[in-house]
């Protein structure tokens, strides 16, 4: 397998200025595996698996449907365990004025109450492993399993940082891509300075236990949504703005398709290690993908993605920071 992803299959209720959405399909696994399906260049490989594979648990009022949607998309979905008698994880959020955060009025966990994924054997050495957004400890768990991954990856999120921020701190010590959005990383290092606070998270520093317990992750990639995104290495530093666009209909998913579609080209590296070409590259892609996903509810700004629109706004957007 080549990006084995685990993280959240969803519906969500969805309120923002352009209007409001029932049940409809979400969840960060979603998000991320579409966008790394729709870059994949591979379709099939000799034994017929699909190159995306999803981790994760549904209830079985899970639409097979959405199933086939997700199937036909390109993801493979032998790491998805439907629960008889449970219900799938329900997610009601609302976005206002700049629609830079979410304002969560219903969580529902149902069927991820206390589950611990269960990753296929023939998954347990991918070339890229995601952990999306999710209690580090179920994140040390997936790595407990995964430790032929080739390269690993994670994101998370305010509400571990604040209830769970020594096993966050572990966790981020054993992976080597961390993805978090600004604020997340100010709160981590307790420092308002973005790009020091960023490198005291790579060195450990802010981190449980300090320097001493271990460097974090090689490489952070800072989320600061109309603001673009900030990459720091051990070669130096990456900034790209974002995709300049008024259709702004719903942010829900943009963060989990930037990781999708950064970790998937990420994945074409011969040996993983990412040259600072290959890191920007994959910036870039990243960011134009998350400027589809905005512009319309749920997962239809990726799912009804035109490839050759992709790729006009593909080279808009390298024009405008002058890659061509």
């Amino acid at each position: 397998m080549d990006i084995v992803i685990v993280g959240s299959l969803a519906y969500d209720n969805l309120e923002t200025e352009a209007g409001d959405v029932t049940d409809s399909l979400g969840g960060s696994a979603t998000f991320a595996g579409i966008a790394a399906a729709f870059h994949t260049s591979r379709k099939l490989d000799s034994g017929g698996t699909l190159p995306v594979g999803l981790v994760c648990a549904v209830g079985d009022d899970f639409n097979e449907s959405d199933c086939d949607l997700l199937r036909q998309a390109g993801l493979n979905l032998n790491g998805v365990e439907t629960v008889e008698g449970g219900r799938t994880f329900r997610w009601h959020g609302r976005y206002e004025g700049d629609m830079s955060q979410a304002i969560t009025i219903e969580t529902q966990q149902n069927v991820l109450d206390g589950y611990e994924p269960k990753v296929p054997v023939a998954w347990w050495s991918p070339r890229i492993l995601f952990l999306a957004n999710n209690h580090p400890s179920i994140q040390s768990h997936v790595l407990d399993q995964c430790e032929g991954a080739k390269f690993t990856a994670l994101d998370s999120m305010n509400l571990w940082i604040n209830i769970a921020f020594e096993e966050l701190s572990s966790v981020l010590r054993r992976v080597d891509l961390a993805i978090l959005n600004d604020m997340e990383v100010r709160m981590i290092a307790k420092d308002e300075n973005l790009i020091r606070a960023g490198e005291s998270i790579r060195s450990g520093h802010a981190l449980t236990g300090g320097q001493e317990a271990g460097n974090g992750p090689s490489i952070l990639i800072i989320k600061k949504g109309e603001h673009g995104s900030v990459a720091l290495t051990d070669n130096g530093l990456l900034a790209l703005p974002a995709f300049p666009t008024s259709e702004i209909v719903d942010p829900t998913g943009c963060g989990d398709s930037f990781a999708g579609t950064l970790l998937t080209f990420l994945s074409e590296s011969e040996n993983l290690n990412p040259s600072q070409d290959e890191l920007h590259n994959a910036l870039v892609h990243a960011t134009v993908t998350a400027s589809f996903t905005i512009s319309e509810f749920g997962t239809e700004g990726l799912l009804g993605l035109d490839r050759g629109e992709y790729h006009a706004r593909l080279d808009a957007y390298r024009r405008m920071v002058g890659l061509i």
